[in-house]
């Protein structure tokens, strides 16, 4: 088990790094198991997510909510109410199907302060996936290609639409979704971070993450939402996958002095997806029957 499990949650500033020496080579205990923390791979408004190994060399992710940073009680207790949601909904996931990164145990640790989630390691980001597809592609002329070529933007898209469709079983708006949020294990992506997600219909705050891929209703607060705002997102990844950047002012437009896809069945979706009024946005039903999802076109 190795690689890189990429977790990078805009937060509302810039962490100092310094902050996470003290966490370098410390070791935790997590439910009866020894992970000792060797290498930061990113941090967020919530902590940190380190590479870590036990005495028995086994390698796997763990994310430190660090409750030493917040200096008010109301936040702390937004901290632990995101800890909780994250394995609440991360198990609901993994129990729904092959969606989410597998947890192996989680820990309050009252000593150091901090709440610990034990996963397992994932092999690279959709992010840095997609970034090494274009380098490998880059100058290619095959038909249909764009920032990646269409056969690999295609077998990403299916599984994308397999874990929005499973979110909206379950009842569960991630809102967060974006290509640092989608892992690798393997041929199969996952999903992970599920701090700021929550259930249909109730009350929310205000989002603190990717404004690009978050449906407009995220930023508003107050108002229930549905799951069709991983739809917008999912249509957000799918630009980022087709032009290699976030939907450019929020819209569907492709970036300034780019061309639009040659691919209609991608202009589509990402149309229908892309539509800041939910109700004229594309529910999960089409999307799950769009020819780009269902059939054999590469799109």
């Amino acid at each position: 088990m190795g690689g890189k499990h990429i977790k990078n949650q805009i937060a509302p500033r810039r962490p100092d790094p310094t902050e996470y020496v003290w966490l370098e080579r410390q070791t935790f205990h997590i439910r009866g198991d020894e992970y000792t923390l060797l290498r930061r791979l990113g941090n967020g408004s919530f902590g940190s997510v380190w590479v870590s190994t036990t005495p028995s060399g086994f390698y796997a992710a763990v994310k430190v909510f660090d409750l030493r940073r917040r200096r008010s009680a109301s936040k702390a207790l937004h901290l632990t109410r995101s800890f909780e949601t994250e394995i609440r909904m991360a198990y609901e996931m993994r129990n729904a199907g092959n969606y989410a990164a597998t947890i192996y145990g989680f820990e309050f640790d009252r000593q150091r302060n901090v709440a610990l989630i034990a996963m397992e390691l994932g092999d690279d980001s959709l992010k840095s996936r997609v970034q090494a597809l274009h380098r490998s592609h880059r100058g290619s002329e095959t038909a249909g290609y764009d920032y990646i070529s269409s056969s690999d933007r295609k077998n990403i898209w299916l599984q994308l639409v397999e874990i929005v469709l499973a979110l909206d079983r379950l009842h569960v708006i991630h809102r967060d979704l974006k290509p640092s949020n989608l892992v690798f294990f393997g041929p199969v992506m996952k999903l992970i971070d599920f701090g700021i997600s929550q259930k249909e219909y109730s009350p929310h705050e205000p989002l603190i993450g990717d404004r690009c891929y978050a449906a407009p209703e995220c930023l508003s607060g107050g108002a229930p939402i549905t799951t069709k705002a991983d739809i917008w997102s999912a249509g957000g990844i799918l630009y980022y996958m087709t032009y290699g950047s976030k939907p450019y002012y929020r819209s569907p437009l492709p970036p300034p002095n780019s061309a639009t896809t040659r691919s209609v069945l991608v202009q589509e979706v990402i149309h229908h997806c892309l539509r800041r009024n939910l109700h004229r946005r594309a529910n999960h039903q089409w999307l799950a029957q769009h020819p780009l999802s269902s059939g054999t076109a590469l799109g």
